[in-house]
C-alpha cells in the first residue's frame, strides 16, 4: 500500500553508517546517538533597483550539514576524523606508570617487563611521597648503589638503592611495555579527515494512523569534519561529529545531489 501520509513524527535517529567511496567498505557505525541535527542553508543575493529597493532574489551556494553526538567513543569514527587507518597488532605503549610496593626494602618487581635498550629499560625510579607525587629520583646502573638501582628484565626485579627504602615503601617507575592484539590510531599532521558515503537511518510515525515507517537520508559524498572534541570528566565521554554534504556524489544521477531522503514501509520491500 502506498504511503499516504505527509506528516511524521521522527521518533529516533537509529544509526549513522559511513562507507569508503572507493571500496564501499564500512568505516564506522554509530548507534548510541544522543542527539542529531540536519541543517540546510543557502546564500541569498538581492537584485536592487532605484534607491536600493530589493526587486528580486537569487539563491546560490546551498549547504547542508549533519551534526550529532554519540554516547560512546567509536574508533572507526575517530580514525575517519583524523584521516587514519586502525592498525591492529603488537604495539609499544610508552611510559607506563607502575606503582610498586617493596616488601623488604631491598627489591621490588615491576608489573610488566620493561622494554628498551639493555641497561636502560627504566631510566629512573622515584620514591613515592605520602601525597602520591614522585619524590627523589634514582637512575639505573649496572648494579645498585646508594644512589642508583639495577634492573633485571628477565625476572622483572628491581634491586633498590641501598639504605633508601624500607619494607612497605612505595616507588614509581615509568617504562615502555609491549602489547599484542592492540589497536592503534595515528593522528598524522599531514593527513586529514575522510569523505565517505554516509547513511542516516531514522524511525518515523504517521501522526494520524500511528503507522510506523523507516527513513533513510543519504549523503552521497559526506565530508567528515576533522574538528571535534572528546571531553573527559565525571560523566562518560561523548563523541561529537559534523558531516557536510558535498555536490558531485558518485553514482547515476547523484552528481548534483546533496542528499536524498526516503520514507519507506518495510511491508513494501520487494524481494523479487
Amino acid at each position: 500500500m502506498a504511503i499516504e501520509s505527509n506528516k511524521y513524527i521522527i521518533q529516533t535517529l537509529e544509526r549513522i553508517s559511513a562507507f569508503d567511496l572507493e571500496t564501499g567498505a564500512c568505516d564506522f557505525i554509530l548507534d548510541d546517538i544522543q542527539e542529531g541535527q540536519l541543517s540546510v542553508s543557502s546564500e541569498v543575493v538581492y537584485a536592487e533597483g532605484k534607491n536600493g529597493v530589493k526587486i528580486s532574489t537569487a539563491e546560490r551556494n546551498k549547504e547542508s550539514k549533519f551534526t550529532a553526538t554519540n554516547g560512546s567513543i567509536v574508533d572507526g569514527l575517530l580514525a575517519a576524523q583524523v584521516g587514519s587507518e586502525i592498525v591492529k597488532g603488537t604495539v609499544t605503549v610508552p611510559n607506563y606508570m607502575d606503582i610498586i610496593e617493596t616488601e623488604d626494602g631491598t627489591t621490588a618487581t615491576t608489573k610488566y617487563k620493561a622494554q628498551g635498550a639493555s641497561g636502560a629499560e627504566i631510566k629512573y625510579i622515584y620514591k613515592r611521597n605520602a601525597d602520591g607525587t614522585q619524590g627523589e629520583k634514582y637512575p639505573i646502573a649496572a648494579s645498585a648503589t646508594a644512589t642508583a638501582f639495577a634492573y633485571d628484565p628477565a625476572t622483572k626485579e628491581i634491586t633498590l638503592p641501598t639504605g633508601v627504602f624500607s619494607a612497605g615503601d612505595e616507588l614509581i617507575a615509568f617504562y615502555d611495555i609491549k602489547v599484542g592484539n592492540a589497536k592503534k590510531i595515528v593522528n598524522d599532521e599531514g593527513k586529514f579527515s575522510k569523505t565517505d558515503k554516509v547513511i542516516f537511518e531514522i524511525f518515523a510515525k504517521d501522526i494520524c494512523t500511528e503507522k510506523s515507517y523507516y527513513g533513510t537520508i543519504i549523503f552521497y559524498k559526506g565530508k567528515i569534519s576533522g574538528t571535534f572534541e572528546l571531553n573527559f570528566g565525571n560523566d562518560p565521554a561523548t563523541h561529537n561529529l559534523e558531516i557536510e554534504a558535498l555536490s558531485g556524489g558518485c553514482g547515476k544521477g547523484a552528481s548534483k545531489l546533496l542528499w536524498d531522503m526516503i520514507i519507506w514501509d518495510d511491508d513494501e520491500v520487494i524481494n523479487t
